[in-house]
């Protein structure tokens, strides 16, 4: 029996002191740790540690995990998690929606299922 190796999903990072102007567009997973000062869209899962920090009008991704500060609305197909040491200024979009104690959270927020995220997602960037 031949084993296939298993496909490495694509793993980008930002490193502590690491500042990018402008638009970031990844496939796969993303982990921020730097600056990033633009729009964000993520095919797959967005984590932004205590150290990260984006700003911009529009984050998009599968699912986001913030434990550091995001200043931009997020739209998820999936879940949003905001951790205690997380900060998000924006409105959001998404399946669910998970806010642990200590975290801040300043926006609005619509969760009507993984369906009208999906819907959500097309409309806001154009693609179907």
């Amino acid at each position: 029996m031949i084993r296939k190796k298993p496909i490495a999903e694509p793993f980008s990072y930002i490193h502590s002191g690491t500042r990018i102007i402008g638009n970031v567009t990844v496939q796969g997973r993303m982990r921020v740790h730097g600056t990033i000062h633009g729009n964000v869209e993520v095919d797959g899962l967005l984590e932004v540690a205590e150290t990260g920090t984006i700003t911009g009008e529009r984050v998009v991704a599968h699912e986001v995990k913030i434990l550091g500060r995001v200043q931009a609305d997020v739209i998820a197909s999936a879940k949003i998690e905001i951790w205690q040491s997380g900060h998000l200024e924006g409105d959001v979009r998404a399946a669910a929606l998970d806010i642990e104690e200590g975290a801040v959270f300043i926006g609005r927020s619509e969760m009507n299922g993984q369906s009208v995220a999906r819907q959500a997602l097309t409309a806001e960037t154009g693609s179907s």
